[in-house]
Parts: structure tokens; sequence; C-alpha cells
């Protein structure tokens, strides 16, 4: 069983990488309007999923740590 220290460092391990997850995103939502012009419509759908998937792994991160506080 781990300890909790080991928990909420798991617990800011995915918060960095939902962070980095949206960071990604927003660099992808940076290209779209070049993307757009070549009549390409999957940068919106992959910015879209990344954004969630990393608010989502951000908002898991924080239950994590203040469970085990």
């Amino acid at each position: 069983m781990s300890s909790m220290e080991e928990k909420r460092e798991n617990g800011s391990a995915i918060m960095v990488i939902g962070w980095l997850m949206m960071l990604f995103a927003f660099l992808v939502m940076f290209f779209h309007p070049a993307a757009r012009k070549l009549g390409e419509t999957r940068f919106a759908w992959i910015a879209g999923c990344l954004g969630v998937a990393g608010l989502t792994l951000s908002l898991l991160g924080v239950i994590v740590r203040r469970r085990n506080r």
C-alpha cells in the first residue's frame, strides 16, 4: 500500500499531465487558421479532445491530492 505522500505526488503528476495536454491543445489551435485554409477540420477536434482530456486529468489530480492531505 502506498503512503499518503506518494498519493499526493501522483495527484500532482496527474495535474501536470493535464496542464500539458491543455497547453498542447492551445498549440494545436494556434495552427488551426493555417489548416482551415487547407480544408482540414481535424485540428479543431484534436484540440477539443486534448482540452477536455487535460481538464479532466487536472481535476482528477486535484481530487486525488485533496483526499490525501
